[in-house]
């Protein structure tokens, strides 16, 4: 299985508009996701907000209190965590805090001339 790490990061361009808002962090998605339903592609950048109330259906990015270890999972009805991505759910040894709740996803394309475009 590839490995999959989210990295804190600084945005600029149009997302910049969010970057001052209280809560809100961005996270890049880096490695080699795993092809599953949520389509994530390596180099997606999430808008993560703290401090919202979790629901069932949510994706939030969850951790151990250690940056390394930032994790995407989904929210299943019972409240409990199901990894996506490649990253896994955690684990009984490693209880999980939610760090916060993804409320967007930004992407890049390539256009025909190489050029990114957000």
């Amino acid at each position: 299985m590839a490995v999959v790490t989210l990295e804190s990061i600084s945005v600029g361009g149009k997302a910049a508009q969010f970057a001052d808002r209280p809560g809100t962090s961005f996270l890049v998605l880096r490695g080699d996701p795993a092809d599953d339903q949520e389509g994530l592609c390596a180099g997606d950048v999430f808008a993560v907000t703290e401090g919202v109330d979790v629901e069932a259906g949510d994706l939030v990015v969850w951790w151990t209190g250690v940056e390394r270890t930032l994790a995407l999972a989904r929210v299943q009805a019972d409240l409990s965590f199901t990894g996506v991505g490649g990253f896994p759910p955690p684990s009984d040894e490693q209880p999980a805090r939610v760090r916060g709740v993804v409320v967007g996803r930004l992407r890049q394309f390539l256009q025909e001339d190489g050029a990114a475009e957000a």
